[in-house]
C-alpha cells in the first residue's frame, strides 16, 4: 500500500573540493556521424532552458507543466546529450569526461521541468543501466543516483521506467557502501514514496534487513544518522507487504524501539522509529519473533512509558504534538493485540517484573498507560488461577475499582478497559464476593455508569460486568437488592439498585444493553429460588411495606369478588414474606424475563429463562410472577412449543381473548383450579424431573433439557395458581402434560439406547 503523500528530496552531491569532478582539459574526438557534446554545451543546455533550479526547501517545489512544442524539443536536444553519454560509457579513456558531463545532467535533473524529457529521452534509462555495475567508478554512480532520485521526484511516469529496469536490487544494495548512504537513501525514497509497484519491488529487493542491518551496527548508523527520519519512512512504506524469509528482518520491531528508547532519541526520530515499529508489530510474524526476543516485553513498556511521560509538547509544534497523540493511541493498541498473543503469558508472566510495572501503570495518572495496563493484564487474566491471583494476592481490583468511581475519570477508553479487565476477575466464583466488597456496587461505581446513555460501550460493558457479579453470587445479589436509603421514612427504602438497573433495561434502544440488563434480572431470581432461605437476601419489610403489600395482593386478587367488603385490616392482615414483598416492589420485572423468552437470536438465553422461571414456578410468589408473564401470548406460544414440539396456540388466539373476557371468566378459572386437583397434575409427568440448568456446551441436548424445564413449569403452575394463568380449555394443558412427557420418555429412551441399553437416569 502507498504511503501518505510526501514530496521527493532534492539529491544533491555535497562533495568536498579534493572528491569534486574537474573540468576535463582535453576533448575526445567524435567519430564522423555523430559528434560528442563539450561539457560547456551539456551546460548551456540545461542553464538555457532552465525555468527555475530545484527549491532547497522540497515542499516548495511545484510541477512544470511544459507546452508540447517545448517538451518536444527538449527531448530532441537531449538525443546528442544521451549519444555523448553512450560513446563516452564505451570508451576507455573517456571515464573523466563521463564523470564531468554526468555532474552536469545530475544539476540539471533538479529543475523539475526536465525529469520527464529525461526519461523521455532515454537519458534516464542510461543512468539506470549503469549503476551497480563493476567497472563503474563511484563518482560517477553518485552523479547517476541524483539523475535517476531527481527524476523521479514526485513524476510517476520515471519511477515506472526504474521499476520495469529491474534494477531495484542493485540500488538496495548500494546501502551496503557507506561513503554513498547520503545519495542512496533518499533515491529509493523518491522512487518509492506514493508509488506502490516501486514499494514492492523495493521490498523483494531486501530493503528491509538493508535498512535494519545498517540501523543496528552502531559504526554504520553514525553515518546514516542524518537520515533516520528517511529510514523510518521507507521501512514503512515497505511494512504491509506479506512478510517472506528472505525479504524481511524478523527483529526490525524490536531494534527501531531499541534506538526510540535510547535517552538522546529526539521526538522527531522517536515519532518515526516508534510509529514503524509499532506498525510491524501489528503483523502476527514480527509479534512472534519480537515475543521470543528476551527483555523485549520491557522494551515495549520502556518505550511506551517515554512515549506517556519523556516530552513536554505543551508549548511545542502542534503537528508534532498531534503526532505523538496519535503514537500513544497506537501504542495502547499494540499492547493490547500483543498481550493477545499465546507467547505473551510467558513472556510477561504473572508475578514478573513486567506484570509488576503494569501494575504501577494503573494506578498512575497517565490515562494511555492505565488504559494499555487494563488491556494487557486483561488478556493475561484468561484462567480462573490466573483471576483468583491477582484479586486475591495482588489485589488489583482495588485500583481498578478506584478508576471507575472517580467523576473525574470520563475516558470512554480507560472506563471500557478497565470494566473489561473487571470482567475477567468476575467470572471465578472466589471472586465474586471479594469484587463486591470492594464497592464496585456501590451507587458511585457501577450504577454510576449505567446512567451514561451517551456513552453506549461503557455502559454496556458495565452492565455486562454486573451480571457477571450476580450469576451464583448470593452475596452480590443481597448487594443489589438492598435499599438506597436505610431510612424507613425516605421513599428511596423502597428502592433499590435492581429497580435502577431494571429502568436502564425499559429505556435502552441498545439491544446488547438491554439483553445483558434483563440477563442480569434474571441472575437474580435464580439466585433467590436456588436458596435455601430467600429472606437472608432480601431487605426485611418494614411493617409499613408489608401492609401495603397486602392490601394490593387482596385487591388485585383474581379470586376476589368485585362486590365484596373489604375487612379490617387488623383481622384481614397477613405479613407478607420477604419474596412477595419483593415482588410486589418490582411490578416491571416481568418485562425483562418476556423478553428473553421472546426473542430468537439466542437460543441459549431463551433455555435459561426455561430454567429461571421453572425455579421461580415452585415458590407461591414466584409462580404468580411467572403465570403473569405467560399473559404474554408470544411468551406462552414459545413455551407451548418448547415443550411439545409444535404451536399449540394456532388459530386460537381469537378465541382465548373472547374466552378471557366473557362473563363467565371467573367460573371457567374456577373450574380451571378444580379439575387441575381432580387431574392429578404430578402424576402425569415421568419421574424424576426437576429444573435443569443448560450446558451451552452441549447443544444437542439443549432441546430436552428444555422440554424438561418446560414441564416443570407447566405442572407446577397448574397446581399453585392455575386462576391466573390465560384461560385455556383444561384438556389443552392435559395434552400439553401428556405430549411432552411423552417426548422426554422418548428422550431418555433414545439415551439409553445410544449408551449400551443402561437405564433412564
Amino acid at each position: 500500500m502507498a504511503g501518505p503523500s510526501v514530496p521527493g528530496r532534492a539529491v544533491d552531491d555535497d562533495l568536498s573540493p579534493d572528491t569534486a569532478a574537474t573540468e576535463p582539459t582535453s576533448i575526445i574526438t567524435p567519430e564522423a556521424d555523430e559528434p560528442i557534446m563539450t561539457l560547456n554545451a551539456v551546460e548551456a543546455l540545461f542553464r538555457g532552458s532552465q525555468q527555475h533550479l530545484f527549491a532547497t526547501n522540497p515542499e516548495e517545489d511545484d510541477e512544470v507543466a511544459l507546452p508540447d512544442e517545448e517538451f518536444s524539443r527538449r527531448v530532441e536536444q537531449l538525443s546528442p546529450v544521451l549519444s555523448t553519454l553512450r560513446k563516452l560509457s564505451a570508451s576507455p579513456s573517456g571515464s573523466a569526461e563521463l564523470l564531468a558531463i554526468a555532474q552536469k545532467i545530475g544539476d540539471g535533473s533538479r529543475d523539475v521541468s526536465w525529469r520527464l524529457p529525461l526519461g523521455q529521452s532515454g537519458v534516464l534509462s542510461f543512468f539506470i543501466g549503469i549503476i551497480g555495475g563493476q567497472d563503474v567508478p563511484q563518482m560517477i554512480t553518485v552523479h547517476a543516483l541524483r539523475v535517476i532520485g531527481n527524476s523521479c521526484a514526485d513524476t510517476d511516469e520515471n519511477r515506472a521506467r526504474v521499476v520495469a529496469a529491474n534494477c531495484m536490487h542493485r540500488i538496495v544494495n548500494l546501502l551496503n557502501n557507506d561513503s554513498i548512504i547520503a545519495f542512496v537513501i533518499p533515491v529509493l525514497f523518491n522512487i518509492c514514496v506514493d508509488y506502490e509497484p516501486a514499494q514492492i519491488a523495493a521490498y523483494k529487493a531486501g530493503i528491509n534487513p538493508e535498512l535494519v542491518t545498517l540501523i543496528s551496527t552502531p559504526e554504520r548508523l553514525a553515518n546514516a544518522n542524518a537520515f533516520m527520519n528517511i529510514i523510518c519512512k521507507l521501512l514503512g512504506l515497505v511494512s504491509c507487504q506479506e512478510p517472506e524469509a528472505n525479504f524481511v528482518h524478523p527483529a526490525t520491531p524490536f531494534i527501531l524501539l531499541t534506538l526510540a528508547a535510547t535517552p538522546d532519541a529526539d521526538l522527531e526520530d522517536f515519532l518515526a522509529q516508534t510509529s514503524v515499529a509499532l506498525t510491524y508489530l501489528s503483523n502476527q510474524v514480527f509479534q512472534d519473533a519480537f515475543l521470543k526476543t528476551p527483555k523485549a516485553v520491557s522494551l515495549l513498556l520502556e518505550a511506551f512509558s517515554k512515549a506517556s511521560v519523556a516530552f513536554d509538547i505543551s508549548t511545542g509544534d502542534p503537528d508534532e504534538a498531534a503526532q505523538l497523540k496519535n503514537v500513544k493511541s497506537i501504542f495502547t493498541q499494540a499492547l493490547a493485540d500483543v498481550s493477545a498473543n499465546p507467547l505473551f503469558a510467558s513472556a510477561c508472566p504473572i508475578g514478573s517484573g513486567e506484570a509488576q510495572t503494569l501494575q504501577r501503570w494503573i494506578a498512575n495518572p497517565y490515562i494511555e498507560l492505565q488504559s494499555a495496563a487494563c488491556l494487557a493484564l486483561g488478556n493475561l487474566a484468561r484462567s480462573d488461577e490466573a483471576c483468583v491471583a491477582f484479586v486475591q494476592s495482588a489485589s488489583i481490583h482495588r485500583p481498578l475499582v478506584a478508576i471507575l468511581s472517580s467523576p473525574s475519570n470520563t475516558d470512554a477508553q480507560l472506563l471500557h478497559s478497565a470494566l473489561s479487565f473487571l470482567k475477567n476477575l468476575a467470572i471465578p466464583a472466589p471472586n465474586k464476593a471479594i469484587l463486591g466488597e470492594a464497592g464496585i456496587l456501590e451507587p458511585h461505581v457501577l450504577p454510576r455508569l449505567w446512567a451514561l446513555d451517551t456513552q453506549v460501550q461503557v455502559q454496556f460493558t458495565s452492565v455486562s460486568l454486573t451480571r457477571l457479579l450476580l450469576v451464583s453470587s448470593p452475596e452480590n445479589v443481597k448487594r443489589i437488592c438492598a435499599p438506597l436509603s436505610a431510612d424507613p421514612s425516605s421513599p428511596a427504602n423502597e428502592r433499590d439498585y435492581l429497580h435502577i438497573l431494571i429502568s436502564l433495561f425499559l429505556r435502552s434502544d441498545q439491544e446488547p444493553t438491554k439483553t445483558e440488563a434483563a440477563r442480569a434480572v434474571a441472575a437474580v431470581l435464580r439466585v433467590l429460588h436456588s436458596t435455601p432461605d430467600a429472606s437472608t437476601l432480601l431487605p426485611t419489610p418494614s411493617p409499613t411495606t408489608s401492609r401495603a403489600a397486602s392490601q394490593a395482593s387482596i385487591e388485585h386478587s383474581p379470586t376476589s369478588s368485585p362486590n365484596s367488603v373489604p375487612q379490617p385490616a387488623s383481622s384481614s392482615f397477613t405479613a407478607p414474606t420477604a419474596l412477595e414483598t419483593f415482588y410486589n416492589n418490582h411490578d416491571t420485572l416481568p418485562s425483562a424475563l418476556i423478553y428473553l423468552g421472546t426473542q430468537k437470536k439466542f437460543p441459549v438465553l431463551r433455555s435459561d429463562v426455561w430454567f429461571v422461571m421453572a425455579l421461580m414456578s415452585r415458590t407461591p410468589s414466584g409462580a404468580s410472577v411467572v403465570a403473569s408473564c405467560l399473559q404474554n401470548i408470544e411468551l406462552l406460544r414459545a413455551l407451548l412449543e418448547t415443550v411439545t414440539g409444535h404451536d399449540m396456540l394456532a388459530g386460537r388466539e381469537e378465541l382465548d381473548t373472547i374466552v378471557a373476557g366473557s362473563p363467565d371468566s371467573q367460573q371457567l378459572v374456577a373450574g380451571a383450579r378444580a379439575d387441575s386437583a381432580e387431574a392429578g397434575v404430578s402424576g402425569m409427568l415421568p419421574q424424576g424431573l426437576e429444573p435443569q440448568q443448560v450446558d451451552p456446551a452441549r447443544k444437542a441436548g439443549m432441546e430436552r433439557v428444555d422440554r424438561e424445564n418446560g414441564l416443570v413449569l407447566i405442572a407446577e403452575l397448574l397446581q399453585r395458581c392455575p386462576e391466573k394463568l390465560r384461560v385455556l380449555p383444561l384438556e389443552t394443558f392435559r395434552e400439553i402434560l401428556r405430549t411432552g412427557g411423552e417426548l422426554v420418555l422418548n428422550d431418555r429412551a433414545t439415551t439409553a439406547d445410544g449408551e449400551g441399553g443402561g437405564g433412564a437416569a
